[in-house]
């Protein structure tokens, strides 16, 4: 388990739950991309100066490691 600050476990929390998002290119971003709990998917957003990332199955791991079966799960939840 990575010591991490609460602003990197929300990311990851949302990734896991919501798929692939547009986050700005931040220090929080590029340490859990270097920790390979996140990848970026190549999309990016010009306008607003973000790139998209998607969770990895370490990530996921991370949350589950974390949370145990509390963890968000990788399936958006339907409506």
């Amino acid at each position: 388990m990575h010591k991490l600050p609460p602003t990197s476990l929300y990311r990851l929390q949302m990734l896991a739950q919501t798929g692939p998002r547009f986050y700005q290119v931040s220090v929080y971003m590029r340490r859990l991309e270097t920790l390979g709990l996140v990848i970026a998917t190549g999309r990016t957003d010009p306008a607003a100066d973000s790139v998209e990332y998607s969770i990895t199955d370490a990530g996921q791991a991370e949350l589950v490691e974390r949370y145990g079966a509390a963890a968000p799960s990788r399936k958006p939840v339907e409506s």
